[in-house]
């Protein structure tokens, strides 16, 4: 995406139709929009006001649809990403705000962001866990335990993994989460914590380019989610959202995975 004030103004003019679809304007709704400019490499205060005014003085809604339906498909999924981001900052869905939303992807053709919007009954799916082994199979596991010390014990069965380790917050990982959309968690992928002491086990492409310092990962990983608040582990509920995610992360990986 070529990044342009004029284009940023048109992404915050409809942006800004979707923040006040309730004839109010939420701090936490405001976020999303003003962290995805702040995310640009370079950009500044001076360019936040620039883009202000040229949405609220020098741009009609036309002008705005038009230059975000000429984007490019990958930045219009990272554009709706954020406006469903929006609509959800408060947790309060509201019907004016997915009328709102609704039409913008309408209107500047727009795909539907990687995370549903709202919850789809048929797409619920017990909690579930990508495992990427080292052989570049990947295969799903679901667990319904709950608490951590069961979760630990049948994820570690998977991957014949004593004791686990988390591995979080990684710059591949951050931007997968990004990517995809999460909001509230972030994805992360557990390995074996006495990994690098077996001679058994080779090393895991998959998880040494997601950990992304130079570092090998040694066995099988598993991926999932985990809370941004009180770090609670847990799987995938929804299969749009796991496809999504393994699509990202084979993407991410330079297709070195494929399902068993």
């Amino acid at each position: 995406m070529k990044v342009t004030i004029e284009l940023l103004a048109a992404i915050y003019k409809i942006g800004s139709c979707i923040v006040t679809a309730d004839g109010q304007i939420k701090r936490e709704a405001v976020s999303p929009l003003t962290d995805f400019y702040y995310s640009i490499n370079g950009f500044n205060d001076d360019a936040m006001q620039m883009v202000v005014d040229c949405a609220n003085n020098q741009m009609s809604i036309e002008q705005a649809v038009e230059l975000v339906a000429n984007m490019d498909v990958d930045a219009k999924q990272k554009v709706v990403n954020v406006y469903a981001d929006i609509v959800r900052a408060d947790g309060d869905i509201t019907e004016n705000e997915i009328t709102m939303f609704n039409g913008a992807i309408k209107l500047c053709g727009l795909p539907q962001p990687t995370t549903p919007l709202v919850d789809d009954p048929d797409d619920v799916i017990s909690p579930t866990f990508i495992i990427a082994q080292t052989n570049g199979l990947a295969r799903p596991f679901q667990s319904e335990a709950e608490d951590w010390q069961q979760l630990d014990a049948d994820l570690g069965e998977q991957i014949d993994a004593e004791r686990l380790e988390v591995v979080r917050y990684t710059a591949p990982l951050n931007e997968l989460s990004k990517r995809v959309g999460l909001v509230g968690c972030h994805l992360v992928f557990l390995v074996d914590r006495n990994g690098y002491a077996k001679e058994d086990i080779g090393d895991n492409m998959t998880g040494t380019i997601l950990y992304g310092s130079g570092a090998e990962i040694r066995g099988d990983i598993i991926f999932a989610l985990e809370t941004d608040n009180g770090y609670k582990l847990k799987g995938i509920e929804s299969m749009v959202l796991l496809d999504n995610i393994y699509c990202a992360v084979n993407d991410a990986v330079g297709n070195l995975l494929r399902l068993e």
